[in-house]
């Protein structure tokens, strides 16, 4: 099975510095034409993608919709794939809450996949039921090839844990909006990894 795991396209909060997790915002206008690069980007690739899955939060769910219909294939919505949840800090600048909670912010964002925000859930539990659904999708797709459109923090676990079988360098798999990882299992087990693919960006204007 091969799966190409997307970061959805540029938001509003994430212009503007602000902390989503289960809440959302519009994808900007620029995040428009991320989608696009992309769904070029796949169509030169020529992946023949299946299906694609897509976390129900607004601006995963609207990019999944861009694709599947560029793609010509069905999307179904999982609800495995949201971001990690952040609790009281959903809605908070981020420079807002490193200057009050400065001890808190690196936990949550660079060093500790185990730190859990007030109300929310920590990032191990977060990769974990993505890495759960990925368990379940390797049953019913052993030999296709899925996207998967998910979140940035919530990947940066999974990736870690792919990569190094621990969760613990997480920050190291940072990557921009509307880029893509390609993932592939063979009996069971990940066996190549490529990550933060994003050259389909590099001409799109600010």
């Amino acid at each position: 099975m091969k799966v190409i795991l997307v970061r959805h396209a540029e938001t509003e909060w994430n212009l503007s510095r602000i902390i989503q997790g289960h809440s959302d915002s519009p994808i900007t206008p620029r995040g428009m034409r991320e989608t696009s690069a992309l769904l070029a980007a796949l169509l030169e690739s020529a992946y023949p993608i299946a299906c694609i899955y897509s976390s129900p939060l607004g601006r995963a769910r609207q990019m999944g919709l861009s694709l599947a219909k560029g793609l010509h294939c069905p999307l179904i919505i999982e609800p495995s794939l949201k971001e990690q949840a952040f609790g009281r800090f959903e809605g908070l600048a981020s420079a807002q809450l490193t200057r009050s909670h400065p001890d808190d912010v690196n936990a949550l964002f660079m060093h500790d996949a185990n730190y859990c925000p007030p109300e929310g859930e920590t990032l191990a539990q977060a990769t974990q039921r993505i890495m759960d659904f990925f368990c379940h999708l390797q049953i019913a797709n052993q030999h296709q090839t899925v996207c998967v459109v998910s979140h940035g923090q919530v990947s940066q676990g999974v990736l870690a844990q792919l990569k190094e079988g621990v969760i613990d360098n997480f920050s190291r798999y940072a990557q921009p909006n509307a880029s893509y990882s390609v993932l592939e299992w063979v009996d069971g087990k990940c066996t190549n990894l490529q990550w933060g693919m994003a050259t389909h960006l590099m001409k799109l204007a600010r």
